[in-house]
């Protein structure tokens, strides 16, 4: 049996043992289910095993080494579906890497353990597993990062909007716009990163 097949053959092993892991990520893990915790590992060791069937050449595989095997950043994938589920959960980026970690040790050690004689274990197997991680890893961390930066953007237009409609109240009960000067920086100022922000009051503060 070689180690596509043994990843088939043995992945809700592999999947518990995923799943205990992830319950100990906390707190984002504290109040998930089975499926929560698992969310898109069986894809992904689906797609591995896959991956490890298909033939690779030389260069498919220098290109994946460099990150550059997903011709289609677009297209869906269980990994980058992960990603997402975990930016979306409170994990950290840490948490999220050290379940990949603890994925790859777990396969590799059962594998091993299925093969105690060393026959009918390969090298060249146990690279391109390595190879299949470290894509879905990528893959996962892209999309995660990119949930997140979505989530900031999308939180900053929200403190905007809120800073709108003060301002827009300032506007109405202010007879001057001497009087709302003042007040209204103070609101602008919310909308902005936090340093910045303490920069500018300083100088604000000065200026008077």
């Amino acid at each position: 049996m070689d180690l596509s097949e043994f990843i088939v053959s043995n992945s809700e092993q592999i999947l518990k043992a995923w799943e205990e892991f992830a319950r100990t990520l906390l707190p984002a893990s504290q109040s998930m289910n089975i499926g929560e915790l698992r969310d898109h590992a069986d894809g992904m060791l689906k797609s591995i095993a896959k991956d490890l069937k298909e033939p690779q050449t030389e260069f498919e595989q220098a290109e994946k080494s460099k990150g550059r095997s997903d011709p289609d950043p677009h297209r869906y994938t269980a990994a980058k579906a992960h990603g997402a589920v975990r930016a979306g959960s409170g994990f950290t980026l840490a948490q999220m890497i050290s379940e990949f970690r603890a994925l790859r040790a777990s396969v590799l050690r059962l594998w091993s353990e299925a093969h105690v004689d060393g026959k009918g274990t390969s090298i060249q197997e146990v690279t391109r597993f390595n190879e299949a991680i470290d894509q879905a890893l990528a893959q996962s961390s892209v999309r995660y990062f990119h949930d997140l930066e979505q989530s900031k953007s999308m939180a900053h237009a929200h403190r905007r909007l809120e800073a709108l409609y003060e301002i827009s109240g300032l506007f109405a009960s202010f007879e001057n716009v001497e009087e709302t000067f003042y007040p209204v920086v103070k609101i602008a100022l919310k909308t902005l990163p936090l340093a910045q922000r303490d920069s500018l009051e300083v100088d604000a503060g000065r200026s008077r």
